[in-house]
């Protein structure tokens, strides 16, 4: 089915946007002696050089003016079993951090010990875009822990990666010209 931008509404294209699965992030600081938190899944990558990464939040955002105050800002890429995880982080603010293993840094990057990766990075800057705000991250910091798988984000709901149904001979193994290591 194939429309015009005139007749477009707003679950329509939710739905749309929800056709491309994503990766999902907490994005934290701390304000003032509390912890303050989002989850994300419209995070990327941005640039290498320098380290860039963004995330969009919606304008109306009761978060994000607090946690804008924060020095710094921890990103913590959700591994498969965060689901709840990211549930909590939707939740009612004084509770999004309740019970959750967390490291602090000196510049208030909050950051979740049990993900993919986390990142602690400072703001560079923000660009309105229509609803939302495009923020800019500069990456200070880079940890892996490599053997987690993601959590997906995928048709307004969590899901897994399975690899199971690729066959290995069918791909040809490389990405932008370079070798990609077998898992």
């Amino acid at each position: 089915m194939s429309t015009t931008a005139t007749q477009l509404d707003q679950r329509q294209l939710r739905d749309v946007f929800g056709l491309y699965p994503s990766g999902v992030v907490a994005v934290a600081g701390k304000v003032e002696g509390q912890k303050v938190g989002i989850a994300a899944s419209s995070f990327t990558s941005v640039s290498i050089d320098p380290p860039l990464v963004s995330f969009s939040i919606a304008k109306v955002s009761n978060t994000w003016p607090a946690l804008r105050r924060s020095a710094g800002l921890g990103i913590s890429v959700l591994a498969d079993h965060h689901d709840v995880i990211c549930r909590q982080l939707a939740g009612p603010a004084d509770r999004r951090f309740d019970g959750l293993p967390v490291e602090v840094a000196e510049d208030g990057a909050v950051l979740l010990t049990e993900g993919l990766a986390t990142l602690r990075t400072r703001i560079h800057s923000e660009i309105e875009a229509g609803d939302h705000l495009i923020v800019l991250l500069e990456v200070v910091e880079v940890t892996t822990n490599p053997e987690r798988e993601p959590l997906i984000f995928h048709r307004s709901g969590f899901k897994r990666l399975h690899r199971d149904d690729l066959d290995p001979s069918e791909l040809d193994g490389r990405i932008n010209g370079a070798p990609v290591p077998k898992s």
